[in-house]
């Protein structure tokens, strides 16, 4: 396949997995491999966290409903490697045939890949493209794949035919947030402090485990940069002074 063709995927520096090692009774660490698009452009059903990244300034655009910033989309602005990076596998995916993306994303998929996180950035932006990954899951059964997603719809259109290694969390705040309740999701929050997760019922993932292999709803604390003088901000500020941390742990 020509080079320029080759979809692009990353090592996330900032998650990785210990488990040990039947045989030998050894902790291993597996590192989690993750695909990305550019966000908001990507994300039909965004709304609370709706944000974009100018794909060649990288200035930030939030929505009109935008109630906190989408911490990948400030990842985007500060990093133009990032930016073309998504931007790249976007412009490769976006009005391709379903048989076509399988064909790039299997091609591209790392050999040593064990845990793969679809979307840092970026979403399934359409039904075609939700069908990809899960075909792709399907011809790969010893590879774990996840995604928090807002294409709720998408997901309810194949609701009966998802592999048992791609396990998708329902994010809240997006567009179509009433599939969660009519069929019983496992879905995703983000809040402002772990009191209100508290209040919520819901245990706080700090590292990605209960999206990679739990099945209970469960909270996110809100992270990346805000707009200045936001609730959001003041969230994190008030977080910060109390010393809890709200940033994914690289333990």
């Amino acid at each position: 396949m020509d080079a320029l063709k080759v979809l692009k995927f990353q090592v996330g520096n900032a998650k990785l997995v210990s488990i040990e090692d039947t045989v030998t009774g050894e902790i291993v660490v597996i590192k989690i491999h993750t695909f990305s698009l550019p966000s908001g452009y990507s994300c039909p059903a965004a709304n609370e966290c709706l944000s974009k990244a100018h794909r060649v300034t990288g200035k930030i655009t939030d929505g009109v409903d935008t109630e906190f910033r989408c911490f990948s989309a400030t990842d985007e602005a500060r990093s133009p490697n990032a930016r073309n990076a998504r931007w790249h596998n976007f412009e490769l995916l976006r009005r391709e045939s379903t048989a076509t993306m399988v064909e790039r994303i299997h091609h591209a998929l790392p050999k040593a890949a064990q845990i793969v996180r679809i979307h840092v950035g970026g979403d399934f932006f359409n039904q075609k493209y939700f069908d990809a990954w899960r075909i792709v899951a399907s011809y790969n059964p010893d590879i774990l794949f996840y995604a928090y997603t807002k294409s709720l719809d998408y997901w309810k259109a194949r609701i009966d035919s998802i592999p048992a290694n791609l396990n998708l969390t329902a994010s809240v705040g997006g567009k179509h947030d009433r599939i969660i309740d009519e069929l019983g999701l496992k879905y995703s929050t983000v809040v402002y402090h772990p009191e209100e997760a508290a209040k919520l019922g819901l245990e706080i993932d700090h590292d990605d485990s209960h999206a990679m292999y739990g099945t209970k709803p469960f909270a996110l604390l809100l992270h990346g940069t805000q707009p200045a003088k936001s609730i959001a901000a003041v969230a994190k500020q008030k977080m910060a002074a109390e010393g809890i941390k709200f940033s994914y742990s690289r333990k």
